[in-house]
This record gives structure tokens, sequence and C-alpha cells, in this order.
């Protein structure tokens, strides 16, 4: 556990020099920042968005608008954090503007397991939970939307979800115990 946690800090510290390297001027340092999030902040926007086209712009503005922002980004080893509250927000901009100019909201895209199928009935089986999964998570309120996928899918800590969303770590557990609940509500009977 010490060793994650060092490691953790070491990725921290270094994130937070090449953060600072690039408010200076080196264009190399923030190129190594997109390198080490890209794929990742795709993801997150694509389970956000549920379209790839969608997640391609979220992640060209989030690094736009963290490459603006560097100035005020201050220090402190939460850089993840940081980078992946400007993804929230843009991906919040984008579902804004979706269900401005589309009637009925966002239509779920379906997504196409990954491996070949050997059992035509378990593919399908999973296809329909993996569908009541997504459309039950998709469903939830903003804030408890994005507090799942921050911590499940995308794997950040409790402490780190509450930084993104901006808010106590006790909200954010109560978020995600809320939220859970609501899911095993919502999913009686798929699950």
């Amino acid at each position: 556990m010490t060793f994650e946690l060092t490691a953790h800090t070491r990725s921290a510290d270094y994130e937070d020099r090449l953060a600072i390297e690039a408010r200076d001027g080196n264009q190399a340092a923030f190129d190594e920042l997109v390198r080490r999030y890209e794929a990742r902040l795709y993801r997150f926007a694509y389970r956000m968005l549920q379209h790839p086209c969608d997640a391609e712009d979220v992640l060209q503005a989030t690094f736009l608008r963290a490459y603006r922002a560097l100035e005020a980004y201050k220090p402190g080893g939460f850089f993840a954090s940081w980078l992946y509250r400007i993804a929230l927000n843009e991906c919040r901009r984008k579902i804004r503007g979706r269900k401005a100019s589309l009637p009925g909201g966002v239509e779920l895209a379906q997504q196409v397991p990954a491996g070949p199928a050997t059992d035509p009935e378990a593919l399908a089986l999973r296809q329909d939970r993996n569908r009541h999964i997504r459309g039950a998570v998709m469903s939830l309120p903003e804030h408890y939307r994005d507090a799942i996928l921050l911590f499940y899918f995308e794997e950040l800590s409790v402490e780190e979800v509450a930084r993104t969303m901006g808010i106590t770590v006790t909200a954010a557990k109560v978020r995600l115990h809320r939220a859970r609940a609501k899911l095993l509500a919502a999913l009686d009977g798929y699950v």
C-alpha cells in the first residue's frame, strides 16, 4: 500500500512539474501531459456522452481549456483532478447543448463487446444486461451519474472524485452511496 501511495505521489509531483514547465512555454511538457491523459479522458467523455464524435470534441476542448488555464493551475499534486474537472464541465456543456437541440434527450449508443462470441445466447444476455446498466447509469441525476462514472469507470479515488466535482469527500461518499442505491433499485431483476 505504501508503494502505491508513493508511486501516485511521484506521478502527481511529476505532473505538477510538467504543468509548470508547460505554463512556462515548454510545448514538450504539455505534449507529455496530453499523452498521459488523452486515452483516459476520451474514454471518460465517451462514457458520459455515448458518442465518439462528441467525445473527441470534448477531448479537444478539454486540452484547449487546460492549456489556456495553466496560469491558474496551483500545483499540489492534483493535476488529474483539475483536468478531469475541466473534462466533466465540457461534457456537461455538451449535454446541455444536446438537450437544447434534440427533443427527447440523448440516445444511448450501442457498444459492441470485445472478443469473439462463442455462445450467441450468452452474448445476447450480456448485451441486454449491459444495455440496462447503461440506461440506469445514464438516467441517474447528473450529480450521481458523474460520481459513478468517475469512481467506477475512471477508477478515481473518492478524494479525487470530490476534487473533480468540487465537493467535500463526505459529499462524494454520500453521492456514491445514494447513486448505488438508486442503481440497485433501477436494476432490480436485471443483475
